[in-house]
């Protein structure tokens, strides 16, 4: 009896560990059989839909800043995104042969005003002197003559002179009093009209050459046409420009215009008043918003793509988006809030035949659904599933209807 059960127990024993060890084979194959997925809970959530594509930023108020003269750059006083004030000084160009034609140009205003002013008085101090004493001497000679003709005429009554004494004396008269005239009109008025004209005209030469040589020295000083900020800075010290050449640009970064370049597929679904958000790569957790303010007028060839330009404006005050800056945007055509979404994964199917596969303990079911809105990342379900279902997202392994899964999701 005893020897019986002895020989019971290892058989016991050893049919007890073929059982623990099919089981664990049989656990092992059915956790083989449950497929890993990731899940998402049905959920409310404001979408939109809409264009996405790139555009650039500009001042709303800027100006170009060009060379009115040519030379080489003596210095550059503004660095790039730089804030300055109108009438600043930003480039100085070279001005040694400019400021050498000023002087002249400066010497011949003076000589020839000086001249104009000697044509208009009759000639210099000295020459007045001159002239006037002349015109004294002439005068006295002239009474003396006109003494001699009266003594003459008394003498000629009283038969005491021939007449043709007389009437020479009188010639001698009549002579100085013309040459008197003469030297009268000549100390009066020196100088002809015409004479007078060439003076005043040459003074006008030389002022206008003097405001020319002005303004080539002004120009070699280039200034802020008006606050804002430098960027786009072309040129630094060592540079020879021409004139017309692009130095730098400066814009009122307070408020910035954005082009937005609108494939042509997706022109007709752009309309004014919608709205336009805006993010940098540069401040990647940032984001504009904005409305479309002007639809585009043409398409034209960009590169490989055939685009329009759409326009909306954007607050700047901060100054954080920076001219040129290539942006990205996306247009909003359709927006719906609080609406019922999954995530774009867990949506299959064709536009016909839209399903979900809900997760119902641990096994996938096919649920057929209605969509609307499709954004980026979420699909607006109008018909199918309630708020809180749990439904798979696409991976690896395509889903099927009934297959065992478990929740991989972190």
């Amino acid at each position: 009896m005893q020897m019986a059960a002895g020989k019971v127990r290892p058989i016991l024993f050893i049919v007890s560990l073929l059982l623990l060890l099919a089981g664990v084979i049989a656990y092992r194959q059915w956790q083989r059989s449950v497929v890993p997925v990731r899940t998402a809970r049905v959920e409310r959530r404001d979408i939109h839909t809409g264009v996405v594509t790139n555009g650039r930023a500009e001042p709303m108020q800027f100006r170009n800043v060009h060379a009115e003269g040519e030379g080489e750059v003596e210095g550059v006083f503004v660095h790039e995104g730089e804030t300055v004030r109108q009438g600043q000084k930003l480039v100085q160009l070279s001005h040694r042969q400019i400021q050498s034609e000023l002087e002249k140009a400066r010497a011949e205003m003076a000589d020839a005003e000086n001249t104009l002013r000697l044509l208009r008085r009759g000639g210099t101090e000295l020459e007045l002197q001159e002239l006037r004493a002349q015109y004294e001497a002439l005068r006295r000679d002239r009474d003396q003559l006109a003494k001699e003709v009266a003594d003459n005429e008394r003498l000629l009554e009283k038969g005491a002179i021939a007449r043709i004494e007389l009437e020479m004396s009188r010639n001698r008269l009549t002579k100085a009093e013309a040459d008197l005239a003469v030297l009268d009109q000549k100390r009066n008025r020196r100088y002809d009209p015409e004479e007078l004209g060439r003076g005043e005209a040459r003074v006008q030469a030389a002022r206008a050459a003097l405001a020319l040589a002005e303004s080539r020295l002004r120009s070699t000083a280039v200034v802020a046409p008006l606050d804002g900020i430098a960027y786009a800075v072309a040129v630094r010290p060592g540079d020879y420009i021409r004139s017309g050449d692009l130095l730098l640009r400066v814009g009122d970064l307070a408020r910035i215009r954005v082009r937005v370049f609108v494939d042509e597929p997706d022109l007709g679904r752009i309309a004014q008043g919608q709205p336009v958000l805006i993010t940098w790569d540069g401040l990647p957790a940032k984001q504009w918003t904005g409305e479309v303010e002007r639809l585009a007028s043409e398409v034209r060839d960009m590169e490989t793509r055939k685009v329009g330009e759409i326009v909306c404006t954007l607050d700047n005050a901060s100054g954080e988006i920076l001219p040129n800056v290539n942006l990205n945007i996306e247009i909003v055509t359709e927006s719906k809030p609080q609406a019922l979404t999954v995530p774009r994964e867990a949506v299959a199917g064709t536009d016909s035949d839209r399903h979900v596969y809900l997760v119902r303990d641990g096994v996938l079911v096919r649920q057929p659904v209605e969509t609307g809105i499709i954004s980026l990342t979420h699909v607006e379900i109008r018909q199918g599933i309630a708020e809180g279902d749990e439904v798979a997202l696409a991976g690896e392994q395509p889903l099927q209807a009934g297959m065992r899964v478990r929740n991989s999701s972190p």
